[in-house]
């Protein structure tokens, strides 16, 4: 064998290796742009997950806000409800107290009106035995005036 062919097969494996290094380097870069597409992927898929979380826990809190509103509206009813009770309970004690003060104010018109029907009554028979001493007094007065109108009319015929 001579130099040249040593050369040759030197060369030829040189190609080879060569060959084999494009080859390497080649299924390296598929084997690198499937990885990166790989992460691209997962990271696609990552972002899709991280964004539906996101998502789901935005709708619980706009849910537990809601409830919270719900809660605090409930509250609000609940203490309109309370404090309408409570107006009703004081105006139902205003209008008994009222109802107990008109019916005793009634009570004492009923017992001055028996009074005064009292002292009219006492009033109007004083009044009446004094017109009857009047008239008495009158009727006396023309019985007296008539028989001495009488009389002297009998001692002039």
């Amino acid at each position: 064998m001579t130099v040249e062919n040593k050369i040759d097969e030197i060369k030829d494996k040189a190609v080879e290796l060569g060959d084999d290094l494009k080859q390497a380097a080649k299924d390296a870069q598929a084997e690198g742009e499937k990885a990166i597409g790989d992460l691209k992927s997962a990271a696609v898929e990552v972002k899709q997950d991280a964004e539906q979380k996101l998502d789901d826990v935005k709708q619980k809190l706009d849910e537990q806000q809601a409830a919270d509103q719900d809660a605090g509206f409930d509250s609000t009813i609940d203490d309109a409800k309370a404090k309408w009770a409570e107006v009703q309970h004081q105006a139902q004690e205003k209008y008994e107290h009222l109802k107990a003060e008109a019916s005793h104010l009634l009570d004492e018109a009923k017992v001055k009106s028996a009074e005064l029907k009292q002292e009219a009554s006492v009033k109007f028979d004083e009044l009446k035995v004094q017109a009857t001493e009047k008239f008495d007094e009158l009727k006396k007065a023309a019985t007296d005036t008539l028989n001495k109108f009488k009389k002297d009319d009998h001692d002039q015929s």
